[in-house]
């Protein structure tokens, strides 16, 4: 039985995208040792001595180690307890100098797409990158488009990045809590329409902001959840005071009724490594408008409407195309819904253990 350790320090953080990913994974991967799919290696998640999540599992042991925290224990302690093992790192990050490793880089975003970032991170993150480059054993990433932008910026890494794409499965799993949560946000079922990120500026909810300025009235209320700025939600009239409708962060389970209730889902970002919210979104039979920009058309091929993420009035003219049309929204609800189905944590779990056993 050979040892494989996990950077744990995404059960310390915050969930969101990279975390999502992490969690998903592994929680696969026990479900594959359950199955005896896996039974030739053992895991051990190493998290600093911190509060962590309970992913309750049954086979992969969690281990506290060190006495730093957040960057520092992943630099200076983690190497040292993970020894000589491959170790699995989920999100972006990883120890410098450690060679046997496996590491998730999902994008290449502080170079294409910088003004998303402050310039310490960007330095920061770009150190970490080459270093990558030239130590890792494997590079996973989540889509061909970032696989082509990671080795045009850090040419080391050819021969290295293998492509596994993300699953939704984990939405199934979740429980919608529908009336009173709609209710309480003065939300009716199939009257609003829905978009979901963070506050970041590539995530472009501006374009939803700037659509909304050169129409008399909206169609329906506009609702947006994810961080919020007053960069990108500053007053512009009563168009975005009447009708949008800002959540801030919501629970998996607040999510999941936005999403099953939503007339269509919104995703106009302008950069994406991979792009799970419009997945997720089919994967509740909500109809898809999505930006024409990185990784997006390859992920949702001809399964949603596409708009250029900077046009306004081409996000309008999609908007009204479903609103006026019945049967394209059931088109676009089913075909969504059905390839959606495709995308599964099981596959990303599978695809990452063959690598495992590639290493030697």
């Amino acid at each position: 039985m050979k040892q494989i350790y996990i950077n744990g320090r995404f059960l310390t953080q915050t969930t969101t995208g990279v975390q999502r990913v992490a969690e998903e994974i592994v929680k696969r991967l026990d479900e594959l040792i359950t199955n005896k799919v896996i039974n030739d290696h053992y895991f051990t998640i190493l998290t600093p001595k911190d509060k962590i999540k309970d992913l309750k599992l049954k086979n992969i042991n969690v281990k506290s180690v060190g006495y730093l925290k957040g960057h520092a224990w992943e630099q200076l302690e983690l190497p040292c307890y993970s020894k000589r093992e491959i170790l699995v790192n989920f999100c972006n990050t990883a120890p410098v100098y450690k060679k046997n490793q496996i590491i998730y880089v999902h994008d290449a975003a502080i170079l294409d797409a910088p003004e998303g970032f402050t310039p310490k991170f960007i330095k920061f993150y770009n150190i970490l990158f080459q270093s990558f480059a030239k130590r890792a054993k494997k590079i996973i990433t989540v889509s061909n488009f970032s696989k082509n932008r990671l080795e045009h910026y850090f040419p080391n890494m050819k021969g290295k990045v293998s492509v596994s794409y993300l699953g939704t499965e984990h939405i199934s799993k979740i429980k919608s809590i529908e009336n009173d949560f709609l209710k309480n946000n003065n939300l009716v079922s199939n009257e609003y329409y829905l978009a979901v990120s963070s506050a970041n500026p590539n995530k472009n909810f501006q374009v939803i902001i700037d659509m909304l300025s050169i129409i008399d009235k909206p169609i329906e209320k506009f609702v947006i959840v994810g961080g919020k700025s007053s960069k990108v939600f500053k007053d512009d009239g009563a168009n975005q005071s009447q009708y949008v409708t800002k959540l801030g962060y919501v629970s998996d389970e607040e999510l999941i009724t936005l999403y099953k209730n939503a007339k269509v889902f919104l995703f106009p970002s302008k950069y994406e490594g991979f792009g799970l919210p419009p997945l997720e979104a089919m994967s509740l039979g909500t109809p898809v408008i999505a930006a024409n920009s990185a990784s997006i058309p390859e992920i949702l091929k001809n399964n949603a409407l596409f708009f250029q993420y900077n046009d306004p009035k081409e996000l309008l003219q999609k908007i009204r195309s479903l609103s006026e049309n019945e049967i394209l929204v059931e088109e676009l609800s089913l075909k969504g819904l059905e390839y959606a189905q495709q995308f599964s944590w099981n596959l990303t779990a599978k695809h990452l253990y063959n690598i495992i056993k590639e290493i030697k």
